[in-house]
């Protein structure tokens, strides 16, 4: 299913594995490893004392903060809906957010404690909830799942990695996508934002998909992303709206004289700018705007989108 909603940022995070057979933790992370950091308890009690404990990264980061009048000149970085959008683009450089649990995977069937127990004292926690069953899914389970103690079940079969595959990248997105909910209402409170356009987010999950992408995070209010690959190489996924488009050309409408060819080609859909991470065009001088604009593709959504890609590492990080 498409999701509705994309996350303002997704990296690969850390799964919390708790199974009493140790040989399965073991397969478990080997066969993980590569795509998520990994933790692992056989005692289901020293588990339960871990999570008990921990505390989410990215909930010790303040994405929003006190509006000050002079900030509605700075409209890249801070929004008057108190949105710090350079919080979320320094994620990419914050190496704690590694240690970011958005999935648990528990076994049910373990001595002193079972899974759905432990599940049920951890509630109230954010990430996501996977319990490992027998061939058969007892009643409680079932109704674990109904009441939303747990978010998947599966049985410990043959099939059991293909289906931990699947559910750790959709459960991951989702996780991801709660968190950011909030933010992105705020964003949306003026208008709707790329971020819910289910055009544009097949195109870009798919755009990930086919350039490796495994980490994004949001770099302004357009829906703009530094994005990193499987080899940990940043670029930049730009993007501008036709409204957002229509906006800037009115802004700029005085310099026609100056930078006619330039505006021209902004107006036809030919090139969008992108000045870099917390940079804004009346930064520059009009004699450089040359090496800031780039030849757009477009995506028809909700509205149309012109979009493209840069290496450039301009701006502040």
């Amino acid at each position: 299913m498409m999701p509705k909603k994309l996350p303002l940022f997704y990296f690969p995070p850390t799964i919390c594995w708790v199974d009493d057979n140790e040989l399965f933790l073991n397969a478990a992370n080997l066969l993980f490893k590569e795509d998520y950091r990994c933790i692992s308890f056989v005692n289901p009690k020293e588990a339960l004392q871990f999570l008990h404990t921990y505390q989410s990264a990215c909930s010790k980061i303040n994405f929003t903060r006190e509006f000050i009048e002079s900030d509605i000149f700075d409209t890249h970085d801070h929004l008057p809906i108190d949105i710090n959008i350079s919080e979320i683009t320094q994620l990419a450089n914050t190496s704690s957010i590694q240690n970011e649990i958005a999935i648990l995977i528990i076994d049910n069937n373990m001595p002193g404690m079972s899974g759905i127990e432990i599940c049920h004292t951890l509630n109230h926690a954010t990430y996501k909830k996977i319990l490992l069953t027998g061939q058969t899914s007892p009643t409680e389970v079932v109704d674990a799942f109904n009441q939303g103690i747990i978010d998947k079940f599966i049985a410990k079969d043959q099939f059991a990695s293909d289906k931990l595959q699947q559910y750790i990248h959709e459960l991951s997105y989702q996780y991801f996508c709660n968190i950011t909910k909030h933010i992105l209402a705020h964003l949306e409170t003026s208008r709707p934002s790329v971020l819910s356009d289910r055009v544009f987010i097949d195109f870009f999950l798919h755009w990930c998909e086919a350039n490796q992408i495994i980490e994004y995070y949001l770099i302004n209010k357009h829906g703009s992303f530094l994005v990193k690959d499987k080899n940990g190489s940043s670029s930049y996924f730009i993007v501008m709206s036709e409204h957002a488009k229509d906006e800037f050309l009115k802004l700029n409408d005085d310099a026609i004289e100056k930078i006619e060819d330039i505006l021209l080609k902004v107006a036809q859909g030919e090139m969008i700018p992108f000045f870099g991470i917390g940079k804004e065009h009346w930064e520059f001088n009009y004699d450089d705007w040359n090496n800031y604009f780039y030849p757009a593709n477009i995506i028809q959504g909700r509205e149309k989108y012109y979009w493209t890609t840069s290496n450039d590492k301009g701006g502040t990080q």
